[in-house]
């Protein structure tokens, strides 16, 4: 069982992709799933007829600056040997290796450098949402799930195509990986050194970015008022803020409960 011990991204109002990768996008669908949510692998659009507002165009490649050098989660060892094995694999970097052996009371700090943001504006779908009806006929175990209120749309996402890696031991003393890193990586990865002993990695091509996190709207199904039961009009849908949620695929490794801050999560 693996634990995130900080999300230091919870405080801007974003939630954690369990493993990052590429394929998440905003106007994506998610569902819930227990106490995680799950990609639909569609978009919104794909369940809603488009009436009298247009979907939002996504503005892609945004610079975040609030956030730069917060883009961190604090791992236990164990999960953290796995982030970072997934991420070299996803990022084209190299292979863990039995060198990157971590103790277990070591923490495992990744930072993701270079980060850019994928955004809908968030006036649009709500407009969107709200002045929009289901697909008929169509999809009925989703519209279950949307009359539910258990469907959610992704509004923004954080990618990265490097990160920093830093490892302190159980009295918070800095561990030098720089050694085992470069051990590691392939030779077209930059390993930088830190001040604080921990490692900058690169990809001389970096073409490809991993998304690490993410903003939701989950969609909220008002029912017709009784007054208005024998009206032709359909109840309304809204949204609300999506917070506290992780964002899980099948492959992805098994979960703990946790806390972070006065937030439950799963990862």
């Amino acid at each position: 069982m693996t634990k995130v011990l900080k999300n230091l991204l919870a405080e801007y109002g974003y939630n954690l992709v369990a493993l990052p990768r590429e394929d998440i996008a905003p106007l994506m669908l998610l569902y819930k799933k227990g106490k995680d949510v799950k990609a639909v692998e569609s978009t919104v659009d794909k369940l809603f007829a488009i009436e009298d507002a247009a979907l939002p165009v996504i503005k892609r490649d945004n610079s975040v600056t609030t956030i730069k050098g917060e883009a961190s989660v604090v791992f236990d060892a164990e999960a953290g040997v796995s982030a970072l094995d997934w991420l070299l694999k996803k990022l084209k970097m190299g292979n863990l290796s039995a060198k990157a052996a971590v103790d277990i009371s070591h923490k495992v700090a990744i930072t993701y450098e270079n980060v850019m943001e994928d955004k809908v504006d968030m006036l649009e779908l709500d407009n969107f949402i709200s002045s929009s009806e289901p697909v008929e006929g169509k999809f009925n175990s989703f519209k279950e799930k949307l009359k539910d209120s258990e469907l959610y749309v992704i509004t923004h996402i954080l990618k990265s195509n490097s990160f920093s890696v830093t490892v302190e031991d159980a009295s918070g003393t800095q561990v030098d990986v720089e050694a085992s890193i470069k051990g590691i990586v392939d030779a077209n990865v930059n390993v930088s050194k830190n001040k604080n002993k921990g490692v900058t990695l690169t990809h001389e091509n970096a073409d490809t970015s991993v998304v690490f996190a993410f903003r939701a709207q989950r969609i909220i199904y008002d029912q017709k008022s009784w007054w208005n039961v024998f009206k032709k009009k359909e109840a309304k849908f809204r949204i609300i803020d999506g917070q506290g949620i992780v964002l899980r695929a099948d492959e992805d490794h098994a979960t703990v409960p946790l806390m972070l801050e006065e937030q439950t999560a799963d990862l």
